[in-house]
């Protein structure tokens, strides 16, 4: 039974309010009541203004990083009476609660993480559920329930903020400076470029959460009823090894992929030859789950917030064994074609003993 917990708030949000406003009208008031002297503005006047426009940007990104992390402690308060009752809550009752999308539920979720007002929380898009493990390892080896609902996709698109730190900075070096001459005008391009170009650099990509449709499941009839039933097991695993294809990246992502071609073409030479599902039992009954479980315990360990030092070595034990994995999926997909590689040979021997009867009896 999993332990139940509150979700506990490390610190709150919002101090950098009050230091930013001072910051940005501090120079601000500065910048307005100095005198701006003759124009254009004489050179000895650029490096104290410089120091203003500093100061108010550094004043700005402050207050708008105390504003973010207020709203953020708002909302953790507000998640915080969903975890009364265990630490798993479905995303889809959270995001109809809060009234916001999968991508911002899940973009503030690793705000909070990235700012310490929270540890342990965590958006399991697997299993579609907002995970609170606070400071322990939580791991869950049993595979979701089974629905005919939507896969979460997690695609990354580069940041628009290096857009908008563009027009601040531009805006904020016309109130600290006259944009009269060329070489003003030129000023103002590079300082704006070499601040947005840097918080490019720094910002991380947008992620976007995606709700992608079920693959609909084609009706097994073999005519072999034992046949069908397996078939229809293997379907189930099938839709399994597809989420975490969708959901594993990283140094996974190529085996991965992998694993589930080759497991496609198994099941697709299956059904062309039925007599050949006996030999291919044990990879339907063990393999292959085995293999689908352990790739789900990998996803649960990589999705944790805090990665200790058992983390770390279980991840890395199952990335070295995935080579040997999928190994052994091309050998036993190479089995199916072993009676075909085997009448080939015979063929061939025939064939070559034929040409040799034949250009004896030329001779």
């Amino acid at each position: 039974m999993m332990a139940k917990g509150r979700l506990v708030i490390k610190k709150k949000g919002g101090a950098g309010v009050a230091a930013g406003a001072v910051l940005m009208l501090f120079p601000f008031v500065l910048a307005l009541s100095g005198p701006i002297g003759p124009l254009p503005l004489p050179m000895r006047d650029y490096l104290p203004r410089l120091v203003w426009m500093a100061l108010f940007l550094t004043g700005l990104r402050t207050f708008a990083k105390g504003m973010r992390k207020r709203r953020l402690t708002q909302k953790l308060l507000r998640l915080q009476g969903l975890f009364d009752h265990g630490r798993r809550v479905p995303l889809q009752a959270i995001t109809k609660q809060l009234g916001c999308s999968l991508t911002a539920l899940v973009g503030d979720v690793r705000s909070m993480q990235r700012y310490k007002l929270v540890q342990g929380l965590y958006a399991d898009l697997y299993r579609k559920d907002l995970v609170y493990a606070g400071d322990e390892m939580l791991l869950e080896t049993a595979p979701p329930a089974e629905d005919n609902g939507f896969t979460l996709r997690e695609e990354h698109k580069k940041s628009v903020l290096p857009i908008y730190v563009f027009g601040v900075v531009w805006a904020s070096y016309a109130l600290f400076f006259p944009l009269y001459r060329t070489i003003d005008l030129v000023l103002a391009l590079f300082v704006a470029l070499i601040i947005s170009f840097r918080t490019a650099w720094n910002a991380p990509s947008r992620a976007v959460i995606l709700e992608v449709p079920p693959q609909a499941l084609e009706p097994v009839q073999t005519g072999d009823q034992e046949l069908d039933e397996l078939l229809r097991g293997v379907q189930t695993q099938m839709d399994n090894l597809r989420k975490l294809d969708k959901a594993i990246d990283g140094k996974l992502e190529g085996p991965v992929a992998e694993i589930l071609r080759t497991t496609e073409l198994i099941v697709g030479q299956v059904k062309k030859a039925p007599g050949k599902s006996k030999q291919m039992r044990q990879f339907f009954n063990y393999t292959l789950p085995t293999t689908i479980r352990l790739l789900q315990n990998y996803h649960e360990l990589r999705s944790q917030p805090v990665q200790g030092g058992n983390i770390a070595a279980a991840l890395e034990k199952i990335e070295g064994m995935m080579c040997t994995i999928v190994d052994a999926f091309h050998r036993q997909l190479d089995a199916l074609f072993a009676d075909k590689a085997l009448d080939i040979d015979v063929e061939l021997q025939v064939m070559g003993q034929m040409l040799s009867g034949a250009g004896d009896f030329e001779k």
